[in-house]
């Protein structure tokens, strides 16, 4: 069993170092954050101050310093005075794309300055992130322990825990970064190690001693951490009452926890009236005014449920959504085998070990949920000082189940090939730049304007994803690039939909290569699409073709680069296609007058609305409803035209369908088009009688669309619009 623990850290170790090298420096949470503590401790040989802070840390101020300490001799080895060349921001980053997509996930730009060998700033980054690896080996070996005195006469169990850690690939990020969540980790699992070890083997001097420092050591990893006390305290009170335990084991116990964890705690009593540091955490971004509800933080747990098991990046890199489900049937297994155990009062291994396990996953859980009310933080890496205690349950649960052999072998079979396939499926392509093409291969995924930007950019053409959207809903434009010219700006692209009167109903900034190949970095000669995710506005017209305008401009200015054709021409910002924006389902209308006319086999008046009040010399705004019942074959012209007793033209507006923004051959059947006409009514005589006509044309040959009524076509093509114009 030695060897299989041994080899199942080793595993451990490789996949950890992988998830490591895979992620780019400082695109884990915090990450930039923790490291600025690390350098403070590394540099200044002195805590960061909770108020007024200038080590840069932030909100990790208020953290407790031993990760840092310790991350702090291992990274102090290298210099990092080429920090600031790393730190090329992203403007795009805060674009939150979902999924595991490469939308813009990256905080900054990441170039050849990061690959190996490493210097300066990076290598001293990547040991500060081997101190996290050292860390989660540790929580490993430590849930190992904790299984072996919960399943003392099953110790395959104890091994099948270290391997749910192990194989848990939010853990094996996070142990693959810069963050003190690992050492939490660790330490509160060596903690509850030792209580479970003395609760089950007896209370002794060196256990005593054992679980003060533990828990000394925890508590300078995390605040969470002290909700261990009340479980020690109690460990020891249950063991005072099978054998009487003098005041040395309590003094072995209270006297190391307050010497190596208590200190920091009384320090910013004294200095700052926060033993916490919750304040800190309060005044941030994410602090809340007010305590969230039931409401607010039940709508946040399916966020809290998908960061526990894997969000990468910032969070922002999900796994798809099968995975998730596939792990809940995991949870669903266990939590049916624990259910199956208590209804026949058969469990499997130490019933006070589990209920210790069971005690400290929900104190840490409970705590969490409280801190959310508190602060924006469903956050699942903040359970894992309980990591090796849920692991532990989790393996209980299956081994109640009837076929327990089953579960507990196709549960890690699924587990471990994902934590070895998540890194290079999820991760590296989420920060990997654009594939660089030759520019002919290129230009054949996509169509369009070939356009030139400044001499030094080329659109080579786009595609869409589909030709037709709803409002609300995100179309994906696929654009690919070539640069003609070396570039020293950082140009950023802009995407528009744009309608009547330049209303823009859908527009995305990005740097190219969606935030992560910005235009000084473009090898000259070659190419790379980039597929942009726009969303179109909930309160978009529709239905309506609207124009898509990709160029690039300078952020900083605002001025955009001129745009021509290859042969020089110019055409400001042409638009490259149309994409249709148009209701999921046919508009639901109610036309002040209902109508029921065909005009052809193509298309139907249901009716109209007129504008109030109706006298000569006003504007009459008269609103068509057109219904398409088949795809218009021609190009046709609408208009609405006033007429006087002797069928003579007073007043006429002709025009496209929606001023030309829904010609016909755009529509579909089953649209419901709203069409609107503003006549300019002359003057009329008193007396004088007047009617309103409509109908359609070709727009080529003028020849107008036959109307049919209840009795049959009617003369001249004309519908009649009843209304009482004096």
């Amino acid at each position: 069993m030695k060897t299989a623990l041994g080899c199942l850290l080793l595993l451990f170790g490789v996949i950890g170092l992988t998830y490591s090298l895979v992620t780019p420096v400082f695109e884990a949470p915090d990450e930039v954050w923790h490291y600025a503590y690390v350098r403070y401790l590394a540099e200044e040989r002195a805590l960061p101050a909770l108020i007024g802070d200038a080590s840069g840390a932030h909100q990790e101020v208020a953290q407790p310093p031993l990760y840092y300490a310790v991350a702090a001799l291992v990274s102090g080895l290298a210099s990092d005075d080429d920090l600031p060349d790393l730190m090329w921001h992203n403007p795009g980053f805060g674009y939150q794309a979902g999924g595991a997509v490469n939308d813009n996930k990256n905080m900054l730009i990441h170039t050849g300055r990061e690959r190996f060998p490493w210097r300066g700033a990076v290598l001293a980054v990547r040991l500060a992130r081997f101190v996290s690896l050292g860390f989660g080996l540790l929580t490993v070996w430590a849930t190992w322990g904790l299984g072996r005195e919960a399943f003392p006469q099953r110790l395959a169990l104890a091994l099948g825990a270290a391997a749910a850690v192990a194989f848990h690939p939010q853990f094996l990020f996070i142990s693959g970064v810069t963050s003190n969540d690992s050492a939490a980790a660790a330490l509160s699992t060596a903690a509850l190690w030792a209580i479970a070890r003395a609760a089950n083997r007896g209370i002794t001097f060196r256990r005593s001693l054992a679980i003060g420092l533990l828990l000394g050591l925890a508590a300078m990893t995390k605040t969470s951490a002290l909700l261990l006390v009340p479980l020690a305290a109690i460990t020891l009170i249950l063991a005072s009452r099978q054998a009487s335990l003098g005041i040395g084991h309590w003094a072995l116990v209270i006297v190391p926890a307050f010497a190596v964890g208590g200190w920091w705690y009384l320090r910013n009593a004294l200095l700052y009236g926060d033993p916490f540091g919750f304040r800190v955490h309060a005044d941030t971004p994410w602090g809340r005014p007010a305590p969230a509800s039931l409401d607010t933080l039940i709508a946040e747990m399916p966020r809290l449920y998908r960061s526990f098991w894997g969000a990468f990046g910032w969070g922002h890199v999900e796994l798809p959504a099968w995975v998730y489900l596939a792990l809940g049937a995991i949870l669903l297994a266990s939590l049916i085998g624990w259910g199956g155990a208590l209804m026949t009062r058969r469990t499997t291994g130490r019933g006070r070990i589990l209920l210790l396990a069971l005690a400290w996953w929900m104190l840490v859980l409970v705590a969490l949920l409280q801190w959310m009310r508190q602060v924006q933080a469903p956050h699942g890496r903040l359970l894992f000082p309980a990591i090796g205690a849920f692991a532990v349950l989790l393996v209980g649960g299956w081994a109640s189940l009837p076929r327990p052999r089953l579960t507990l072998t196709l549960s890690p079979c699924f587990l471990a090939p994902l934590s070895l396939l998540i890194p290079w499926t999820t991760i590296r392509p989420a920060f990997a730049p654009p594939r660089l093409l030759p520019p002919a291969e290129a230009a054949a995924t996509v169509l369009g304007a070939d356009l030139i930007f400044d001499d030094a950019a080329r659109l080579l053409g786009v595609a869409l994803d589909r030709p037709s959207v709803a409002p609300g809903d995100t179309l994906t434009v696929r654009a690919c690039w070539e640069a003609k010219a070396p570039m020293t700006q950082d140009y950023t692209v802009f995407l528009h939909l744009v309608g009547r009167d330049d209303a823009r109903v859908a527009e995305r900034y990005t740097y190219p290569g969606l935030g992560s190949f910005p235009t000084s970095l473009w090898p000259t000669g070659q190419a790379f699409c980039d597929l942009y995710r726009v969303r179109v506005e909930e309160w978009t017209p529709v239905p309506e073709l609207y124009d898509l305008v990709i160029g690039l401009y300078d952020a900083p200015t605002g001025e955009r680069l001129p745009a021509c054709y290859p042969d020089g021409t110019a055409d400001g910002f042409p638009a490259l296609t149309q994409v249709r924006v148009a209701p999921e389902q046919p508009l639901t209308v109610s036309p002040q007058y209902p109508l029921d006319y065909q005009l052809g086999e193509e298309i139907a008046l249901i009716g109209y609305d007129l504008s109030e009040p109706l006298q000569g010399g006003d504007l009459l705004t008269v609103t068509l409803y057109w219904r398409a019942d088949a795809l218009p074959q021609g190009d046709y012209t609408a208009f609405v035209h006033l007429l006087d007793d002797a069928g003579q033209l007073l007043a006429q507006h002709d025009g496209p369908p929606r001023y030309g923004r829904y010609p016909t051959p755009a529509w579909h059947p089953g649209d419901v088009i709203p069409d609107e006409h503003i006549l300019a009514i002359p003057a009329l005589a008193a007396g004088q009688r007047v009617r309103l006509v409509a109908g359609m044309y070709n727009s080529d040959t003028l020849e107008r669309l036959p109307v049919a009524g209840f009795d049959g076509l009617l003369p001249y093509d004309l519908v009649p619009l009843p209304a009482d114009i004096p």
